[in-house]
C-alpha cells in the first residue's frame, strides 16, 4: 500500500516538475520509492532465510528419528534373533545322539568362554581406565553382562539335568590328562561328611583330594589341596577376600555391593554388611580381628566391628574408587589406594585423616605394606612400582621420597609382600608375574604360566610358595626359591578368578571370581 502512495506521489512530483521546470519535485519521491523497495526487499529475504532454517531443522530432526529408529529395530531384531537361536540350539542338544550331544554342550561352554572373554577386557580395561567416569559405566556393562552370562549357565545346566537318565561318557580329548577339574554342573562323586544348615547361601558337599598338577622336574613334592566347599551368596563378581589372622573367619567382598563373613571351616553364614551404594573393591582385617575396612566404587570407605557386623565409622576423602587397602601390624594406621591418583592415611580408631603419603599422576591400583609396617608399595596402570619407608620415630608417619621399580611395560594389577619384607610380586595384566628383591632393587624372576591379568597375588606364611589368582580362571602356585609352578587349581565354570587369600596357618585357602561363587580348599 505504501508502495503505491509512494509512486504515486512520484507521478505527480514529475507533473510538478515538468510544469514549474524544477526537477526536485520530481526527485524525492523517485529516491524514497527506491529506498523502500530494498528495504521490503532485505525483509523478504530475511523472511525466506529463517523459513528455510526452520525447514532444514526439521528435517534433520526426521532424519536423526528415522535412523535412530532405523538401528533400535535392527538390534531389536538381532537380539530377537540371537534369543531365538538360543532354544531351538538347546533343543537341537536334547534331540541329538550323545556323542553330538556331548559335542553340542562343549560348543555351548565354548560360546560362554567367548563372553568370559569379554568380561575379562572389561576387567583389563577397568585397571587402566583413565577416567572414573568410564568405571563406573564398565560396572554397569559388568553387572549386565554377568547376568546374560548366569542365564545361559541356567540354560545349560536344564539341560545337562534333562539328560541325566542317560549313559554319557566323558568327552577325554578334549580336557588334558593331570589337571584337577571341579565340576560346576555334575554332582560330587563322594558322600559329603557333613551338612551345614545356610539360611541364604548353600554350601556345596566335600569332595575327596585333589593333587594339583606338578612339572616332573621339580624335586620337591608340591603340597597336595583338596577341594572342600563351595559357598553361595553373592549376586555379582567377587571382587576381594581376606581371611582373619586367627585363621577362622573369611570375609568376601562383591560387585552386588555387599560384604559377607563366613565361618571358614564349616562356611556358615555369619553377617551380611551391606551399606555401600556400589561395588566392594578391597577389603583389609585389623592384626587383631576386630575390625573390617572395605573399599568401594562409592569413593568411601567403611569400617565394620567383625563379630557383630555393625558398620562403626565411614571415611570420606576420596574422589574415585578406592582399589586397595592396606593395616600397620599395630592396628593404628589405614592405608588407602584410589583411582583418583592419592595415596591416603588413616587414623584408625578415630578415622581422622592424616594426609596423603603422596600426590600421584597416575591412578593407584594397588599397594601394598610390609609387615613391619615401615616399606610401602604401590603400582598402577603406568606398570611403575613406587616405593617409600614410613618413618614412624617421632609419632608420625612421615613418608620418605619414592623409589621407583621401572623395566614394567604392563600395568600392575596386584601386590604382595613377603612376611619378611624381603620379597615384593607384582601381578601385572600381562599375564606375567614379577618378583622383586628389595633390598638391592633387583628383579629376581619373572613368573610365566597365565594367560591373563594377574588380579591376585599372596605369599603363605608357612612355605616359600606364592599363589596368584587370574583372569583366564585358574590359581597357581608357585615355588618361591626356584620360580616353577608347584601347581594349578581350576574348574570348569572357565570364569576369571578375581581374588584369593590364604590363611595364616597356610591350610586353608579360597578363591572367587566371575561366578559370584567362593571356592573353598584345604591343605593335606
Amino acid at each position: 500500500m505504501i508502495e503505491f502512495i509512494v509512486i504515486l506521489a512520484s507521478i505527480i512530483g514529475w507533473v510538478i516538475a515538468v510544469r514549474t521546470g524544477q526537477l526536485l519535485y520530481a526527485a524525492v519521491p523517485v529516491t524514497i520509492a527506491l529506498l523502500l523497495n530494498l528495504l521490503n526487499r532485505l525483509r523478504l529475504e530475511e523472511q525466506m532465510k529463517r523459513r528455510l532454517t526452520v525447514t532444514i531443522n526439521q528435517l534433520e530432526r526426521q532424519l536423526k528419528q528415522e535412523n535412530y529408529t532405523l538401528h533400535e529395530q535392527q538390534l531389536e531384531k538381532a537380539i530377537a534373533s540371537l534369543k531365538a537361536q538360543i532354544p531351538e540350539y538347546l533343543a537341537q542338544i536334547e534331540s541329538s545322539e550323545l556323542d553330538s550331544s556331548a559335542l553340542k554342550i562343549i560348543q555351548f561352554k565354548g560360546q560362554l568362554a567367548g563372553l568370559e572373554e569379554s568380561l575379562n577386557s572389561i576387567v583389563q580395561y577397568l585397571n587402566s581406565a583413565s577416567l572414573p567416569s568410564r568405571v563406573e559405566r564398565l560396572e554397569e556393562v559388568i553387572a549386565s553382562t554377568t547376568a546374560e552370562l548366569h542365564w545361559m549357565e541356567r540354560q545349560l545346566t536344564d539341560t545337562t539335568h534333562s539328560r541325566s537318565d542317560q549313559p554319557q561318557q566323558p568327552v577325554s580329548s578334549l580336557q588334558p590328562e593331570g589337571v584337577p577339574v571341579v565340576s560346576e554342573f555334575q554332582p560330587f562323586t563322594s558322600a559329603p561328611t557333613h551338612t551345614i544348615p545356610v539360611e541364604s547361601p548353600t554350601l556345596a558337599p566335600f569332595q575327596e583330594s585333589i593333587p594339583v598338577e606338578e612339572p616332573s622336574d621339580l624335586l620337591l613334592p608340591p603340597p597336595t589341596w583338596s577341594f572342600l566347599n563351595t559357598l553361595t551368596g553373592h549376586s555379582d563378581w567377587i571382587h576381594a577376600l581376606a581371611i582373619t589372622p586367627d585363621g577362622q573367619t573369611l570375609v568376601s567382598g562383591s560387585f552386588d555391593k555387599t560384604i559377607k563373613v563366613w565361618q571358614l571351616a564349616t562356611g556358615e553364614l555369619l553377617h551380611t554388611l551391606s551399606n555401600h551404594t556400589k561395588g566392594v573393591l578391597c577389603l583389609a582385617i585389623s592384626p587383631d580381628g576386630k575390625i573390617i575396612a572395605s573399599g568401594s566404587f562409592d569413593e568411601k570407605i567403611h569400617l565394620w566391628r567383625l563379630d557383630t557386623g555393625e558398620l562403626i565409622g565411614t571415611l570420606k576423602g576420596h574422589t574415585s574408587s578406592v582399589r586397595s587397602l592396606a593395616m600397620s601390624e599395630d592396628g593404628q594406621t589405614l592405608i588407602s589406594g584410589s583411582l583418583d591418583e592419592t595415596i591416603k592415611l588413616w587414623r584408625l580408631d578415630t578415622g581422622e585423616f592424616l594426609g596423603n603419603v603422596s600426590q600421584w599422576t597416575r591412578q593407584v591400583c594397588a599397594i601394598a605394606l610390609s609387615s613391619d609396617g615401615q616399606t610401602l608399595a604401590s603400582a598402577g596402570g603406568d606398570g611403575i612400582i613406587h616405593l617409600q619407608l614410613l618413618d614412624t620415630t617421632d609419632g608420625e608417619i612421615n613418608p620418605s621420597p619414592a623409589i621407583t621399580l621401572t623395566g614394567n611395560l604392563s600395568s600392575v594389577c596386584s601386590l604382595a609382600m613377603t612376611p619378611d619384607g624381603e620379597i615384593l610380586a607384582a601381578g601385572c595384566a600381562d599375564g606375567n608375574i614379577k618378583l622383586w628383591k628389595l633390598e638391592t632393587l633387583e628383579l629376581l624372576s619373572i613368573l610365566k604360566g597365565h594367560t591373563g591379568p594377574v588380579m591376585s597375588v599372596v605369599f603363605s606364611a608357612d612355605m616359600p610358595t606364592l599363589i596368584s589368582a587370574s583372569a583366564d580362571g585358574t590359581v597357581m602356585i608357585w615355588h618361591l626359591r626356584t620360580g616353577q609352578p608347584l601347581g594349578i587349581l581350576r574348574d570348569d565354570s572357565l570364569a576369571s578368578v578375581m581374588a584369593v587369600a590364604i590363611s595364616p596357618d597356610g591350610q586353608w585357602m579360597a578363591s572367587g571370581g566371575a561366578d559370584s561363587m567362593i571356592k573353598i580348599w584345604q591343605r593335606d
